[in-house]
Parts: C-alpha cells; structure tokens; sequence
C-alpha cells in the first residue's frame, strides 16, 4: 500500500487534488474579502463617486491578489471621460462603463452583463443589476468590488509552496 504522506500518492489522488483546489479557491475568497470590504468614510453622491469608489477597493483587491498570485496577474485600468473600468485576469475581461446621464454602470463580461445601479446606503460600493427580473436567479444580490475579483479569479490557482517539491525531512 502507498504512503499517504508521500507526494507521489497526493499527487496521483484525486480527491487529495480537489481539496486543495477549494481550500486555494477559499483562501483567494478570503484574501479578497480582508482587502476591500472596508466601510466608506462618506457615503458618495453620485454614480460618478461611487464609481470612483468601486475603483479604490477593485485596486486594494487586486494589490492583495498579485501579491499572492504573482505581479501583474490581475490588471485594472481606469479611463477617463467619462469614467470607465476594464479588469483583466488571464483571458477573462470584465467592463464597467459610467453612463453620467442615467447613472447607471453597464458592465460587461463573463456573466456580469446588464445594466446596474449603485446602492448608495451600501456600507461598500455595490452594485444592483437593474437587468434582471425578479423571477430571474440573482435578483437583487449586490456585486462589490470584491465579488468582481472573486469572479474573475474563480479558476485561479496558487503556485505550488516550493517546500513540497523538496525530499522531506527525513531522507533515506
């Protein structure tokens, strides 16, 4: 029978390889949430605001996931004139575009697209998709700053620890 402490029987599981799949998936999540779901000083007046807002945490989000996924692996950039977000992961692109006549923000990408509104009494910049109907799935949830970068990044995974790919402490 195979030592189970042994890498080459962790690494030929299965079940071993989803567990640590999802506790890296957790562990993102958690990285995200500790970085941008920090309450406002003063709540914003306007869509423009908030928007400026929503950027601030998507970058302290961002900080913390390139710190651990390595630099330059989630990008942001802002536009001006009128105010636009792009966020890219590897191949996924998310847009948020300022509509200042409406007030609203039109995002786009992966299954984020429609036509959203800020939540102004939210302790955090957030997001209703005003798209959707209410017999529809996801109907009034909020999307924060964080949930984009949870999104995005679902599919991400953590560079192996370099102490795995080491013998062990005990060499025979």
């Amino acid at each position: 029978m195979a030592d189970p402490m042994k890498p080459e029987f962790t690494a030929q599981n299965p079940i071993v390889e989803a567990a640590s799949r999802i506790r890296a998936r957790r562990e993102l999540a958690r990285a995200i949430d500790e970085q941008t779901g920090e309450p406002v000083a003063r709540l914003p007046e306007d869509a423009e605001e908030s928007l400026q807002l929503f950027h601030e945490h998507l970058q302290t989000g961002a900080k913390r996931l390139n710190a651990i996924l390595g630099d330059g692996s989630v990008k942001i950039v802002r536009l001006e004139r009128p105010l636009r977000l792009r966020v890219r992961f590897g191949e996924k692109r998310v847009s948020l575009d300022l509509d200042e006549v409406q007030q609203l923000v039109r995002v786009g990408g992966l299954d984020l697209a429609g036509e959203y509104q800020f939540d102004l009494s939210s302790p955090v910049p957030a997001l209703i998709n005003l798209s959707k109907i209410s017999t529809e799935a996801g109907y009034g949830e909020r999307l924060t700053p964080s949930g984009v970068l949870k999104l995005i990044a679902r599919d991400a995974e953590l560079p192996r620890p370099a102490h795995l790919d080491g013998g062990g402490p005990l060499q025979l």
